[in-house]
Parts: C-alpha cells; structure tokens; sequence
C-alpha cells in the first residue's frame, strides 16, 4: 500500500498538469480574441482621430474660403464709401462695414482655434500610432505564442496520459478507485495530498496524534475529516 499511496502523489502531479494543459485550451483562444479586440480597439481610436484631423483640415479651409469673401465683400463696401452721396447712405455702408469686418475677426479667430487645434490632435495622432505600433508588435508576438503553445497542447496532454498510465499500472485497484473518485469530487481536482508539518496538503487543517500514528503507518487510506482529501506521509515529512 505504501508504494500505492506515494504513487498516488505522482498521479496527482500529472493530473495537475494535464489540467492545465485542458484549461489552456479554453483560456488561450479567450485570450487571443481578447488581444485582437485590443488591437482592433485602438485601431479603431486612430482612424476616429485621424478622420478629426481631416475634419479640422476641412474645416479650416472652409473658413479660410470664406474668410477671402468676407474680406473681398468688405474692401468693395470700404471702396463704395468714397462713392456715396448722402449721410444716410454712408451710415448704412458703415453699418455694414462693421458687420463684415465683424464677420471677419471671428473667422480669424476661428481659423487660429483651427490651426491649434490640429496641431494639438496631430501630435496625439502621431504619440498614439507609435504607442500603437509598439503595442502590436508585442500583441502580434504574444498571439504567436499562445497559438504555438496551443499547437503542441493536444500532443502534451497526450504525452501526460500515458505517464499517467504507467503510474497507475503501479496503484492498487482501491487505491485509484478512492483517488478518482475523490478526484472529481473536490474543488480543483487535488484529490492525494502529503501531509505537511503535521497539517492536511490541501486545506492546512492541523491533523490529530492519531490520525498522524496512523498516517505514518501508510497501510490504509486516510482522508483528512476537514476537506475529504487523501493523506499521504512522506518520510522526509516533519510533524
């Protein structure tokens, strides 16, 4: 029984690693899909910024257009004041001299805002494509990883089956019945734990005098009263 329970612990070691290895094959395509959408993420932030960019491109030469008519339309009503020949005709003009040059300041002042405004955006733009471009190097790389890793976990978790095999061709018939029968029935699947400073592996609980005396004998199964797992001494243990 003594080479059945220490061989209980191989089984367990395997079996940890093989669950990773399962989980792995969930978690890694989440994981990818999860750096994709990053990526798309911050794609997607760039071109909004760069189509605000042009927007304000635009919309400066709009106002840059319209500026030159203002400006136009006001030198030809300064023009026309040397032509008017009545006082309520010149006031009218002034009037509309001060309306247009009115029109014009603001124009000004918005092509200015403009102006500032994509320099402002312009250099965010230029800072977030070089973040962006070193973010998708390292995202590109990790991606190729966990699609290598994912690879090779088929042919790892078949390697892991047949150790697991040959271990339990050296464990008792009970022995391995209890073990996956415990296997399936606690959290993680941590069914053999060894038994440390005197305490349950799994849980930590302190274990009785006896139930140590009886540990050490490693002729019978124990589980632990606490968390139902299996106890194992190790000779090398201390309590």
């Amino acid at each position: 029984m003594k080479e059945s329970l220490h061989r209980l612990l191989e089984l367990q070691e395997i079996d940890k690693e093989i669950s990773i290895l399962e989980r792995s094959k969930e978690e890694f395509p989440d994981e990818i899909e999860r750096l994709k959408s990053e990526l798309e993420s911050a794609r997607k932030s760039i071109q909004e910024t760069e189509e605000r960019v042009t927007e304000l491109e635009s919309g400066r030469r709009a106002m840059e257009g319209e500026l030159e008519t203002i400006s136009e339309d006001l030198k030809k009503h300064q023009d026309r004041l040397y032509e008017v020949k009545s006082n309520r005709e010149y006031d009218a003009l002034q009037l509309e001299i001060e309306s247009l040059g009115n029109r014009k300041d603001e124009q000004e002042t918005g092509i200015l805002q403009s102006i500032e405004d994509h320099e402002d955006l312009s250099g965010k733009l230029n800072e977030d494509k070089s973040a962006f471009s070193q973010r998708e190097t390292e995202i590109q790389e990790r991606i190729d990883d966990l699609k290598s890793k994912l690879g090779s976990v088929e042919g790892d978790i078949k390697g892991w089956m047949n150790k697991r095999k040959k271990i339990e061709n050296g464990i008792e018939a009970p022995a391995l019945s209890s073990y996956n029968r415990i296997r399936r029935m606690v959290k993680g699947g941590i069914a053999a734990v060894a038994i440390k400073k005197g305490a349950c592996g799994g849980c930590f609980r302190q274990l009785s005098p006896q139930l140590l005396v009886e540990a050490r004998r490693t002729d019978k199964l124990l589980r632990c009263e606490n968390c139902g797992r299996m106890l194992i001494w190790k000779d090398e243990v201390l309590v």
